[in-house]
Parts: C-alpha cells; sequence; structure tokens
C-alpha cells in the first residue's frame, strides 16, 4: 500500500477496524473501557497496514475553532500521508449506563449525531485539507440498536435499519441529553446498521459477539456544482 487515497481510504480504515473488532471478539485479547484505548489501536493497525511506513500521519485529539455555538472541536484522530489530503476519524464506545438507566444512553446517541455534524463541518473548512471522514461505534447497550422504553429526544435515532436523508438538519433540544444547537448532517444519506441478530422475541450481538459494531459510516464532501 502506497499511500491514502480517495480509492483505499474507505477500505483501510475500515480493514483497521475489523482487526480491532477481531482482537475484542475472536482472539479476545484487547479489553477496553475507554474509547481511547480503541483509538490508539486503531491507529496502530492502521500503521500496520503501510508497514508503519514514515509516510503515514497521525494525530489524535486534533483541534479546530468553530464559529458559536459549536466553539472547539476535537476530532479524535486524523491520518494522512499526502497533507492534501487527509481522512477524519470519530470514534464512539460509550460505557454501560449507570443501572441501565436510559439518561445515559440518549445522551450518548445524541453524541452520535453530533460526531456526524464534526465531521460534516471540518469537510466543509478547506484550510483543514480534510477530505474525508468516518464515523466509528460500538456498544453493549441494546438500547443503541432499537428502540425500547426511550421515550425522549428520539430525533437522535440511532435504531437498527434507520436512514437519514441527505443534508437533514436534527433541530435543537433542550436539556442535558441534548445538543442546544441544530446538527446538521452530510449531504447524503446516513445509515444506521448494526451487527446483530434476533433470537426470538431478543435482538442480540451478532453469534459469538459480546458487543454490537456499527457498519462504519463514512462522510464525504460537499459534490462541487459544476
Amino acid at each position: 500500500m502506497t499511500g491514502l487515497t480517495p480509492d483505499n481510504w474507505e477500505r483501510t480504515i475500515s480493514d483497521a477496524w475489523q482487526a480491532v473488532r477481531d482482537r475484542v471478539e475472536v482472539q479476545r485479547d484487547l479489553d477496553f473501557s475507554h474509547e481511547h484505548s480503541l483509538q490508539f489501536h486503531l491507529a496502530w493497525e492502521v500503521a500496520r497496514l503501510f508497514k508503519f511506513s514514515p509516510d503515514l500521519q497521525v494525530r489524535f485529539e486534533v483541534r479546530t475553532v468553530a464559529p458559536k455555538p459549536r466553539g472547539a472541536i476535537l476530532t479524535d484522530i486524523v491520518f494522512w500521508t499526502d497533507p492534501e489530503f487527509r481522512i477524519a476519524v470519530e470514534l464512539k464506545s460509550p460505557d454501560r449506563s449507570d443501572e441501565g438507566s436510559n439518561s445515559a444512553m440518549t445522551r450518548g446517541r445524541m453524541a452520535f449525531y453530533k460526531d456526524l455534524d464534526r465531521l460534516r463541518y471540518v469537510l466543509d473548512v478547506p484550510a483543514l485539507k480534510i477530505r474525508r471522514g468516518i464515523f466509528l461505534a460500538v456498544v453493549n447497550e441494546l438500547g443503541y440498536v432499537t428502540k425500547r422504553q426511550q421515550w425522549k429526544n428520539l430525533v437522535y435515532d440511532t435504531f437498527n435499519g434507520t436512514t437519514v436523508e441527505a443534508g437533514t438538519t436534527i433541530p435543537a433540544t433542550e436539556g442535558r441529553n441534548g445538543c442546544p444547537y441544530p446538527l446538521q448532517m452530510p449531504e447524503h444519506s446516513v445509515s444506521w446498521r448494526w451487527d446483530c441478530e434476533r433470537r426470538g422475541e431478543s435482538i442480540i450481538p451478532a453469534t459469538g459477539n459480546r458487543y454490537y459494531w456499527l457498519t462504519p459510516i463514512p462522510v464525504f464532501p460537499k459534490l462541487k456544482m459544476a
């Protein structure tokens, strides 16, 4: 592999994420209690695909100052081999809610949408030279995957099979589990697809897995008008 390009970037990040998943679910030699652990291991797997080439650049917690109400944006990881073609990655692995409450999941689902808004935003800033983005997630609670007793903030719908139409604006929502400003989705549709299966009346992680893994969501820049 010679570099991250428009033709291979999505497959590269997805393959690296699959390798992380295999370590968690198959080899079971990787446990995590925070997404920072997964960020590090994802970066390591991408570097391994490039045979640890010095051409591959990796930055964590890349800060971008955005106008209010967004304020500072911290992008989890930015990769590049060509400084004119950078890849932004947001990764979420929320902890189990305290005592099984829905409130943490409600805020967590909002944070997923907030990350998509952030990816869309940084792609729209030419000076950052971020040309593509991707959202990754793994969860251990069914409330992210399918609707159960949730009744608040359902605009942040991450349930399996949901499609968000291109350019959708998620309205601002009040309260500690909402976002006080509208969230703008990418100008292409977004699909929430979790690796899970039905067993009787129950939905469980895919066979052999302990967690629900989201199919990676790529984020592309606006189409240029002819």
